[in-house]
């Protein structure tokens, strides 16, 4: 076994990245060209470590390094680690899949290796400075391997995913729904349908401009300040980047006059779970449509459908609502692990 932590802004795509994506199942946000700029734009500096068998890859984790020198308003510096701090190990675009894979998980979600295999590894190349490890995303099946003296284990947000392979059409999935939540979503549907001056359209992300959809996207985030430390802005580059990934798609809503975009969700696609990752729409009153947000979800359902998917992950927040839409919310919990 060898093994090797790579710094994405400045190390080349490794030879077996891309079999890696293959087998841990990664999305387009895990292409190592989208890596590299995502972690240029990062507030703090990313690692991926990496054991091979041979040629061939057995795990992966990735994490940010968190210390002293992290800052709201500061970009990562060239510098890897500092004199104290810790691990945050998460995905770098979306909270809804873990930051880690094993060949071999024992059942436990690949918690265990977690903590004998990866975090001495880290420990050796941080040294005795990296006091903790916050890990994200934590699989319930690997909660019991977390707990331990000193360690704190919560329950966080659940993951809400509609799952679609039992319908055949999006008429089936509206059948399903509560009564209230069905009717409610036929206006939705018939309204925007009718709307000759709108068309929509689920896109490959080559063909949508970068800079009208990160200005769209941009929208969306300042309204969602709610957190410690609010979210950076959606970065052109960054975009740009993600978008030439083969499997990710944009639902478009277009005014059909101007062509302006108006309404926009970027998807992930998976082989089983495709994701629907970031939304925005201008408000009505600046050219948006009413309730284009519910249409969405009815949209993001017929497509994973149509491509024979098992379902669509909806991702965190707003689970009452996703749940009346169909969902089953899967739970996630985090960890804090001190390091020894």
């Amino acid at each position: 076994m060898t093994s090797e932590v790579l710094d994405p802004r400045v190390d080349p795509e490794p030879p077996y990245w891309r079999e890696l994506r293959a087998l841990a199942g990664l999305r387009g946000d895990w292409a190592w060209d989208v890596l590299r700029q995502q972690a240029w734009c990062a507030r703090t500096p990313w690692s991926v470590a990496v054991t091979l068998e041979g040629s061939r890859p057995r795990w992966f984790v990735a994490a940010a390094w968190i210390g002293t020198r992290s800052r709201r308003h500061r970009f990562a510096t060239s510098r890897r680690g500092g004199l104290l701090g810790g691990l945050d190990v998460r995905a770098p675009g979306s909270g809804a899949f873990p930051a880690w894979w094993f060949a071999d998980t024992d059942g436990d979600g690949g918690c265990g290796r977690l903590l004998t295999e990866y975090l001495p590894s880290m420990r050796r190349l941080f040294g005795a400075g990296m006091k903790a490890t916050l890990i994200r995303q934590v699989p319930g099946e690997g909660v019991a391997t977390l707990a331990g003296r000193f360690h704190l284990v919560r329950e966080t947000e659940p993951i809400a995913r509609v799952p679609t392979a039992g319908f055949t059409s999006g008429d089936d999935w509206l059948a399903s729904l509560p009564r209230r939540r069905k009717a409610q979503l036929r206006k939705v549907f018939d309204a925007i349908e009718a709307d000759v001056d709108l068309t929509v359209e689920v896109l490959p992300g080559s063909a949508v401009d970068a800079v009208e959809l990160a200005e769209l996207l941009r929208l969306n985030e300042v309204k969602h300040r709610d957190v410690p430390i609010v979210p950076l802005p959606q970065f052109v580059g960054y975009l740009r980047r993600l978008l030439l990934q083969p499997d990710v798609f944009v639902l478009c809503y277009r005014d059909g006059n101007s062509r302006r975009l108006v309404a926009a969700a970027t998807v992930y696609d998976h082989p089983q779970w495709p994701l629907a990752r970031a939304w925005s729409s201008l408000p009505v009153e600046d050219g948006g449509r009413a309730d284009a947000y519910f249409h969405m979800y009815g949209e993001l359902v017929r497509w994973s459908i149509e491509r024979g998917r098992r379902g669509v992950v909806l991702g965190k927040k707003m689970a009452k609502l996703k749940t009346s839409l169909g969902a089953e919310l899967v739970p996630q919990y985090a960890a804090v692990v001190p390091v020894r």
